[in-house]
């Protein structure tokens, strides 16, 4: 009578086996649609092709960077532009206009034209950094969510093979059962 008991076991196993196994391909897909996600967003920009083809769980997530890193990218560039440009003229008050003739030229090469320090220029140059920067940190929050997952992941592979071992000792007992349970005729 105890294989009763036994078949009840595998069916609980069967199930928790089943649960496990699609959390972890719940998790495999999560993985690779992050790892979409931070090739796009690696270099702080998100083109159409990137944005067209982003995995859809994700598509939010991805126009939220957009307009994040756009953002903040903006703002932050806008304030070291505009404090390096102080910085430059209170410099070039105080020696004359001396200090802009000492500086090399192939240094500020891509932001003069026409022989003046472009402001358009060195803004474009700091937004682009501020970008990357906004990237990277996006990448290092990523990168921990995705340990995360594996960590996940891993437990998860290790439960499968717990459960599994579990399920062969249940049917082999129960099989076992069946034949010590059945009537012999001699």
């Amino acid at each position: 009578m105890t294989w009763v008991f036994l078949s009840l076991r595998k069916m609980q196993l069967k199930q928790r086996l089943s649960n496990y196994q699609n959390r972890l391909i719940q998790i495999s897909q999560k993985l690779m649609d992050m790892q979409e996600l931070a090739a796009a967003v690696a270099d702080g920009k998100i083109t159409y092709m990137e944005g067209a083809s982003a995995p859809s769980s994700l598509f939010g997530t991805q126009m939220n960077f957009l307009g994040q890193s756009s953002s903040i990218a903006y703002q932050s560039a806008q304030v070291k532009t505009n404090a390096y440009l102080q910085q430059m003229q209170t410099i070039n008050q105080a020696t004359g206009g001396q200090y802009q003739y000492s500086l090399d030229p192939t240094s500020m090469a891509g932001y003069i034209q026409d022989g003046q320090i472009q402001p358009y220029l060195i803004f474009n140059s700091i937004y682009q950094e501020e970008l990357e920067a906004y990237a990277n940190q996006y990448a290092q929050e990523l990168n921990r969510q995705e340990q995360d997952l594996e960590q996940e992941k891993l437990t998860l592979e290790t439960q499968i093979k717990a459960i599994q071992a579990e399920y062969e000792a249940v049917e082999q007992q129960e099989g076992d059962n069946i034949q010590s349970d059945a009537i012999k005729l001699s």
